[in-house]
């Protein structure tokens, strides 16, 4: 799952739209109760569905919910799943992160989760160059993904380079591996279009240097890390790099509270409630800081515009949100924005009446 179809999900506009997340496990004896606990959620999905709408009325989409249920391997199972189902579209999904496990009926399907547990425990772009070409990888924490798109993985194997007499070889070859880093660079550029993470490169001196030389965002990258590592397995390879990956990481999620204070003194912050969501709906909103836990109850009026926070226990409508931070989450991404998480508590000091902020663009 990437951004494109995390936006391309949150388009679906359906009542009733079902969301089932839970999580679950890789291996014996953990992933023995992943069937049962997935049992039990659709069970109480389909009891909801049909008290609250028909059991004529949901059929399909129950019918729908058992076939993904259904289909699930839970021999290979990895950190989350995730279930959708409505009128006009379904989808299952197996995650490499936690999910919480959790039921939601709305009319749109629940994207927090996933959003939040792609920026929580943070993706980065893991480009490993040698002198037979460059391959890339998604990492999270010190788990790695190939990734076979976007032009990867490159390949210097069927390049002869040739040079006239009066040429150097040496320098023609360096000129190849030149070039094909501009391709690299390029198609690094197309890959974080899908999946916003930050890039780590890793190669000798010598590849770095080509890269350097030729990739148009050499300057981008969050970290270069010189290294005749290139060559190992992908275990081998993270074991050794993950902790200078880490201390990078946490730099560049600190990073986000300098921006926060830039946008205060350029007159590019804002903190209310109102404000915040009218930066989403009309498209300012670039980067939408949130507290982990946050979690708002309120009220849309009828124009769209203004927000009313609500108390538990309040009338379901359709104006009625149980918790609007999702649907703000919705509308940042889908007119391009980012969505950034940060520890509870931790905007106390930038912000102490909401523990959200927006910098906007303009």
């Amino acid at each position: 799952m990437n951004l494109d179809t995390i936006k391309e999900i949150q388009n679906k506009q359906s009542y009733p739209s079902v969301t089932i997340t839970l999580p679950t496990y890789r291996t014996s004896p953990d992933n023995d109760k992943d069937p049962i606990r997935l049992k039990n959620l659709v069970s109480e999905t389909v009891n909801r569905l049909e008290e609250e709408f028909g059991k004529r009325e949901t059929a399909d989409i129950v019918a729908e919910i058992h076939r993904l249920a259904d289909s699930v391997d839970h021999e290979h199972n990895l950190d989350g799943l995730v279930i959708f189902a409505s009128a006009e579209y379904s989808g299952l999904f197996k995650l490499p992160f936690r999910l919480p496990e959790r039921l939601s009926i709305e009319d749109n399907f629940v994207t927090r989760d996933l959003v939040y547990a792609m920026n929580r425990s943070p993706l980065y772009l893991l480009t490993v160059l040698s002198e037979n070409g460059s391959r890339l990888f998604v990492g999270r924490k010190d788990l790695l993904n190939e990734v076979n798109a976007y032009g990867f993985p490159f390949s210097l194997e069927n390049v002869v380079a040739s040079a006239s007499i009066s040429q150097d070889i040496s320098h023609v070859r360096d000129q190849i591996l030149t070039d094909q880093m501009r391709e690299v660079g390029d198609a690094l550029v197309e890959a974080q279009k899908q999946i916003p993470a930050p890039i780590v490169v890793v190669g000798v001196d010598r590849n770095i240097g080509h890269f350097r030389d030729g990739a148009r965002n050499s300057d981008d990258v969050m970290l270069y890390i010189h290294s005749g590592l290139s060559d190992e397995t992908e275990h081998q390879l993270v074991k050794n790099i993950w902790p200078q990956i880490k201390e990078a990481l946490d730099e560049e999620r600190q990073k986000v509270f300098v921006d926060l204070e830039n946008a205060i003194g350029n007159n590019l912050f804002v903190g209310g409630l109102n404000e915040i969501w009218q930066a989403a709906v009309d498209g300012r909103a670039d980067v939408l800081v949130l507290e982990e836990d946050l979690k708002i109850p309120a009220e849309v009026s009828e124009d769209g515009r203004t927000l009313t926070p609500l108390t538990e226990g309040f009338a379901q409508t359709e104006h009625t949100y149980e918790d609007i931070v999702d649907e703000i989450i919705e509308k940042v991404l889908a007119n391009g924005g980012r969505v950034k998480f940060v520890d509870n508590d931790s905007l106390k000091a930038i912000n102490p009446m909401r523990g959200m902020a927006v910098i906007t663009r303009y």
